[in-house]
């Protein structure tokens, strides 16, 4: 099933290169991971453990309550995330795909505003004081509520 999903070309480049930028975010963290440790098991580990606590960082500061600011913060700290990993790719002696990663980074985010787009898509997170957006409500009740009210799952 296609659906009626249409997406201009442009939309559909910018989103390759942030999935590859993304990609090559993991690969650069587990790369220097890996050339960091001490051992083999110690090599193994940092390069499973770079690129989780990478993300993992990434995605627990939530800009969206930083008002007027919170996307220049956004872009600030995205901008850092591949920085950091170019210039791991860099420590670790790959200075070609190091260089290829902060190319690619700057040309996401350089598509996403020439494009008219951000980086943070929804409204400020709801119950903390603001509504929740059509985008952000669904037609299912909370698990929480239903169990609450002895309704079926």
């Amino acid at each position: 099933m296609r659906g009626n999903v249409t997406m201009p070309k442009l939309k559909w480049f910018t989103l390759a290169l942030r999935v590859t930028m993304e990609a090559a975010i993991v690969v650069a963290l587990a790369e220097w991971g890996y050339h960091a440790g001490p051992g083999t098991a110690g090599r193994l580990a940092l390069a499973l453990a770079a690129p989780a606590i990478g993300f993992g960082l990434w995605g627990t500061v939530d800009f969206r309550q930083a008002g007027r600011f919170a996307e220049a913060l956004r872009l600030a700290e995205e901008l850092a995330i591949s920085g950091l990993a170019a210039l791991a790719l860099y420590a670790a002696g790959q200075r070609a795909p190091g260089a290829a990663l902060a190319i690619v980074s700057l040309a996401y985010h350089g598509m996403v505003y020439l494009g008219g787009g951000r980086l943070l898509k929804t409204t400020p997170v709801p119950g903390r004081g603001h509504p929740a957006s059509p985008a952000m409500r669904t037609s299912l009740p909370p698990i929480a509520s239903s169990a609450r009210e002895g309704k079926p799952r």
